[in-house]
């Protein structure tokens, strides 16, 4: 009997097509307008997550770090709250496959590379690691971000050597192969888990 705690976001977000009809029609004329409505959004409903996610960029584009700082803060919070039980526990699977799951691991993976960037290694592994244990399909490549930090490699080389102009190509894959059975302590349990999946 499989008794693991599967996560799955059940709840129906009132602001979805307010989120998508700002996000599509979003340009330099109306970014502040845009911002006002996602934080309208957000306040109707705290726990939808996308509006989040795009002031997260807008404020990165911008430069403006306190608040691309303060929103993500608020956006890990809050998806703290959604997943994890009663005693701060996270649940055995949270996959990405469920695309009502995809605004909350985005929001970790953010927290986590915003935690390398500052080369708070310690927090960044930690929640890398989560991410790679309840969703060892790993769609999001935390096993990537993982080695990069045990190879002691720091964020902006990581991109310098693999960021293709905002993706990763087959580099990646191929360093991560060559390099991931340094780490067995790291690596073993999640190698057993893809065999089990096929």
């Amino acid at each position: 009997m499989n008794d693991k705690r599967e996560f799955f976001d059940e709840k129906k977000h009132r602001g979805i097509n307010a989120f998508f009809k700002i996000r599509d029609k979003l340009n330099e004329n109306n970014v502040n307008d845009a911002i006002n409505q996602l934080k309208k959004l957000i306040q109707d409903d705290p726990d939808y997550l996308d509006p989040y996610l795009l002031l997260f960029e807008i404020f990165q584009e911008q430069g403006n770090l306190s608040e691309c700082i303060k929103i993500l803060d608020s956006a890990y919070e809050r998806a703290l709250q959604i997943i994890t039980d009663k005693d701060g526990n996270w649940p055995d699977i949270l996959e990405w496959g469920w695309l009502e799951n995809r605004p909350i691991i985005s929001t970790f993976l953010n927290k986590a590379l915003f935690f390398w960037i500052e080369n708070k290694t310690t927090e960044a592994l930690q929640l890398l690691r989560k991410l790679l244990k309840t969703n060892p399909g790993d769609n999001i490549g935390a096993r990537n971000f993982i080695l990069a930090i045990r190879m002691g490699m720091d964020f902006e080389r990581f991109q310098k050597k693999f960021d293709k102009g905002g993706y990763y190509d087959n580099t990646l894959l191929n360093w991560f192969y060559k390099n991931y059975k340094k780490f067995p302590d790291e690596f073993d349990w999640w190698d057993k888990a893809i065999e089990e999946i096929g």
